[in-house]
């Protein structure tokens, strides 16, 4: 059986903020409707386990961002608006968590829980754009496609934890340069890094044809 790569951590842990989320609001909305001191327990608890693991999941992802190959603009651009709006989910997830420790949910607190969750779920369709439809991350792709995988280290070899820190800090200053890129006009984002849109499919690079393989023949 092949080993885990480091780079298959963020799609290993993604899921268990993208379902505590919607959780924590379904049950904050049902105990500010009931008034239910159990479900505003419950949805407390649920908060600190989003919060706690989108951390470790925007970390995991960061560090992705550096580890995989994306030479196609676009996929460049989706993988950055997927790590901002990661970002703003995962600090609007802490900042819950943080108020719904000493507070009991208001209907302040789920409308804002609720709007994270619209951009949690955004931010999880373009991640599986990212896949399915750009090869980001995907090992066996062809080395002439555009986007894929690098070389990477196994998950748990003793290298890993050393690297996964190190990728994910490269990831955060690769955010913020881009970030300030597209805030000063420098470098545009591409049309169809949305998500909203399709994308044109990718032109592979084809290697040389094979010396003589395409002269006359005598």
């Amino acid at each position: 059986m092949s080993q885990m790569l480091l780079h298959e951590l963020h799609p290993a842990v993604v899921h268990a903020p993208i379902a505590l989320l919607p959780a924590a609001c379904v049950v904050d909305l049902l105990g500010l409707a009931t008034d239910n001191a159990t479900l505003q327990n419950v949805g407390r608890a649920l908060w600190s386990a989003t919060a706690a693991t989108g951390v470790v999941a925007a970390v995991a992802g960061l560090a992705a961002s550096q580890e995989v190959r994306m030479d196609e603009p676009a996929a460049r651009d989706m993988a950055f608006l997927h790590g901002v709006v990661n970002a703003a989910v995962t600090g609007a997830a802490v900042g819950m968590a943080l108020y719904r420790r000493k507070h009991r949910p208001t209907g302040i607190s789920v409308v804002s829980g609720l709007t994270a969750l619209g951009g949690l779920l955004y931010s999880a369709s373009l991640g599986g754009r990212l896949v399915y439809q750009h090869g980001v991350g995907v090992t066996p792709m062809s080395p002439y496609a555009p986007n894929g995988a690098t070389p990477q280290l196994a998950l748990l070899s003793a290298a890993a934890p050393a690297a996964l820190l190190s990728d994910a800090l490269d990831g955060l200053r690769w955010l913020v340069r881009r970030m300030g890129s597209v805030l000063q006009g420098r470098e545009p984002l591409e049309q169809s890094r949305s998500g909203l849109t399709q994308p044109a499919s990718p032109l592979l690079t084809l290697p040389p044809p094979l010396p003589g393989l395409l002269s006359p023949r005598h």
